[in-house]
């Protein structure tokens, strides 16, 4: 399944960005918005998006979707979504693309997340990457999931770092690595991936691509564990009788 990014409702560092703050509407409807009022921040986000203007158009989708400010209406937000997404608004983009996956139009979905990629947007790079490792709505390619999962890895993207982590323990797509899969599930790890906290406890404990460390294992397989990461628990269980 791939990752949905609907996180929030005012996307942030998109190219409409100068037109966004030049709307009047736009700005009545931020306005009434942050200050609770949301039938009138809807009513002022459709003027703005009747004018053409993205940003809105994108907020008004999420808004459909929700069912705040107005009735909530998949076919309004889909109608919405779709308008922002054909001016090149990224984050309709992904949305756009989220919403072909769940509906099993994989050329579609594929389609939308590659302008949202290319748009620099994290959460739709990993979302490539994952489409390219499993074939969907495009020829498999190791390379080309690895290709995209660096791009959203070096964004900080926690699930993309992990997935390519994994792809240099294995050689997928890219030549073996365990220094480099150390650096990544490590990357992965402090942001609280659980699995990237196993695998690096593994690294540590069989000395792969890392020195061996126990006192590292112990703790990282522990912090797995703890997220509920069935492989950790197991580990746990099987070696404390080690542990004083």
């Amino acid at each position: 399944m791939l990752h949905s990014g609907r996180t929030s409702i005012f996307a942030r560092g998109r190219r409409d960005a100068a037109n966004s703050s030049s709307n009047s509407d736009y700005q009545s409807a931020v306005a009434a918005y942050n200050a609770g009022r949301f039938p009138a921040a809807a009513q002022s986000f459709k003027q703005a998006a009747d004018q053409g203007h993205a940003e809105s158009q994108y907020i008004l989708s999420t808004m459909y979707d929700a069912g705040k400010g107005v009735p909530q209406d998949g076919a309004q937000a889909a109608l919405w979504e779709r308008t922002a997404a054909e001016q090149g608004h990224v984050y309709a983009q992904a949305n756009l693309s989220f919403r072909c996956y769940s509906a099993s139009d994989l050329a579609g979905a594929f389609e939308w997340c590659q302008r949202a990629a290319d748009g620099d947007l994290a959460w739709a790079q990993y979302n490539l990457g994952l489409m390219y490792q499993k074939g969907e709505g495009v020829a498999p390619s190791e390379a080309e999931a690895a290709h995209w999962y660096r791009l959203a890895a070096s964004q900080g993207f926690a699930d993309a770092q992990q997935r390519l982590a994994d792809l240099y323990y294995l050689g997928q797509g890219i030549p073996r690595s365990y220094a480099q899969a150390a650096l990544w599930y490590r990357r992965a790890a402090e942001q609280g991936s659980a699995r990237a906290q196993f695998q690096l406890g593994y690294l540590y404990d069989v000395g792969l691509g890392i020195e061996h460390d126990y006192a590292q294992y112990r703790y990282w397989t522990r912090m797995a564990a703890e997220q509920g990461h069935e492989d950790a628990l197991r580990e746990v269980n099987r070696r404390d009788y080690r542990d004083p």
